[in-house]
């Protein structure tokens, strides 16, 4: 069952991310190693889904990839996806979600990362960190220096509330 973590484990050097990274030299996949990340299953879990669901074998996927089918796949997974939203500033974002990164206006794509925010065991003060999926250098595919960041949009993710049917006698 899909849950979202409140709190990273943290000492006073560093903090352990509570979703682990998942790349993809693949320039085109980012979205769905994002849902990798989030769901916490293979990249190849996701790609062979979101073939069942249509997309085609080889990229590039952005045609296909749009907010219908990023909430489609995390359904599958358990989770619930907002709808796109604008964001300027990186404290605007949800605890979880997908932001669209070097976003191009014209072209209307952009490279997605991962960003939660969450409690640190150490001082109990928020972390925001991005796990970038598409980042080759090791210092970069995780990070907590979001200024640095430009989130155009994103989608929100939660995990789907389970749902107790109760018989009567």
């Amino acid at each position: 069952m899909a849950t979202l973590p409140t709190t990273v484990n943290s000492t006073s050097a560093g903090f352990q991310p509570a979703f682990k990274h998942i790349g993809t030299l693949d320039r085109h996949a980012c979205a769905l190693a994002s849902i990798a990340i989030i769901a916490s299953v293979s990249f190849d879990d996701v790609r062979l889904q979101a073939e069942n669901f249509g997309m085609p074998k080889t990229g590039p996927y952005y045609q296909w990839i749009d907010a219908d089918f990023i909430a489609k796949l995390l359904a599958h997974f358990g989770w619930v996806a907002t709808v796109w939203k604008e964001c300027a500033n990186v404290a605007n974002l949800p605890d979880l979600c997908m932001a669209l990164m070097d976003y191009d206006v014209d072209w209307e794509v952009g490279r997605f990362v991962v960003i939660h925010k969450a409690k640190s065991t150490h001082d109990a003060k928020i972390i925001q960190y991005a796990i970038d999926p598409a980042a080759t250098e090791l210092k970069q595919q995780i990070r907590t220096d979001l200024n640095v960041l430009k989130p155009a949009w994103y989608i929100g993710a939660h995990p789907m509330n389970k749902v107790t049917v109760k018989t009567g006698k």
